[in-house]
């Protein structure tokens, strides 16, 4: 029997300092700390028996990782207990970091100490995902963060000063960005003072009764902001790999990759999402309890997945492994380049530019509305 190796896991924390009144990630504050946080170590040494059961049914198991990735929610807050708990957790289940194991850890500002970071980095940690959204004090009040701008400069100068591998992550499409003239290229090159190696740009998505739902700005005010940013950071030197990523030469997310390769990662903690790809096997793990919900996908699910996926990241892919119609493929094809939408074209085997980017979904209609996928 050939026993498949997943070598990549993300681990949900699901604990904030604050609910900001956008984001729809499972994450609580908690009431008594002590007592949730063993609750929810406890629920990881649970929750890990069961995904060993997953994976060997599956003919899979856990290998020496290549990435390893801890979200939430702010795992910052975790701090010195929670280096010293994930390090005996990994020890006693022999999961071991590869020799060049990315390794990251989400930060919030104003929510983590230098102590804490050390333990971190003590145990492997060594890429930052900082959650800073904007640089103007009036725009962080308006998304609810809890933090303020000091924390922001406080963060960013600890990160820089300190030679690490960082990435920032910031927002577009803000309420009220229209009426108030959001200066989004000023905020950024204020970032780029502190030599991020890494830039994650995503557009504000809201959940349903979102108290700034009307004051958000217009599509075409937010397509506008998206290929400003885009050419700005390009160049600046930055690639622009995915579609809300951007990143200095070879620093790109290794750990997302994965996901958008369609290749299999692991899931652990509440609400995380693991992916099993030659099961074709999606499972999510649920939030108030330790187990999680399985999803088969059809053929037809797995290569639209596949296709959707690959068109996020300007890697060159092959379209005509998914039809039979190459001729019709290749009048899609040649549209799109006359449009301007695509960064390479080799044949059948193309990748997006930010401008094809910033229309994938039209883009899968078309492919949907001539039968190619």
């Amino acid at each position: 029997m050939n026993i498949r190796e997943i070598r990549s896991i993300y681990i949900h924390f699901p604990f904030c300092r604050h609910l900001c009144n956008y984001c729809d990630f499972y994450k609580n504050i908690p009431k008594n700390k002590e007592k949730e946080y063993e609750a929810y170590e406890a629920s990881l040494v649970k929750g890990f028996a069961l995904l060993t059961d997953l994976l060997k049914e599956n003919d899979s198991t856990l290998g020496a990782l290549n990435t390893l990735y801890l979200g939430g929610g702010t795992p910052s807050l975790w701090g010195e207990r929670g280096a010293a708990f994930l390090k005996n957790f990994l020890l006693d289940r022999n999961i071991i970091l590869g020799p060049s194991c990315e390794f990251t850890f989400e930060v919030n500002p104003g929510g983590w100490t230098e102590e804490g970071l050390l333990a971190w980095r003590d145990i492997g940690v060594n890429r930052y995902s900082l959650g800073i959204q904007s640089l103007n004090p009036h725009f962080l009040k308006l998304i609810d963060r809890v933090h303020n701008i000091e924390d922001v400069h406080e963060t960013l100068n600890y990160f820089s000063s300190k030679k690490l591998s960082f990435s920032v992550d910031f927002m577009l499409g803000l309420p009220f960005s229209k009426k108030f003239k959001r200066d989004i290229i000023s905020e950024l090159e204020e970032i780029l003072v502190h030599d991020p190696e890494h830039i994650s740009l995503y557009i504000l998505t809201t959940k349903a009764g979102y108290i700034h739902k009307d004051h958000l700005p217009d599509d075409e005010y937010i397509e506008g902001e998206y290929l400003r940013v885009s050419n700005f950071l390009i160049k600046r030197g930055y690639d622009h790999y995915e579609v809300s990523n951007f990143s200095k030469k070879g620093k790109e997310s290794n750990h997302n990759l994965q996901y958008w390769k369609s290749e299999s990662v692991a899931a652990l903690g509440p609400s995380a999402t693991g992916f099993l790809k030659e099961a074709q096997t999606r499972f999510k793990w649920k939030m108030t309890q330790v187990d999680f919900v399985l999803e088969k996908l059809t053929a037809e699910e797995m290569k639209l997945e596949e296709v959707y996926m690959a068109l996020r990241i300007n890697r060159p892919f092959d379209l005509s492994m998914f039809t039979d119609n190459l001729l019709e493929l290749e009048k899609v094809l040649d549209l799109w380049q006359e449009r301007k939408l695509l960064n390479t074209r080799a044949g059948s085997t193309i990748s997006l530019n930010s401008n094809g980017f910033l229309i994938l979904d039209s883009l899968m209609d078309d492919l949907f509305k001539h039968e190619l996928v």
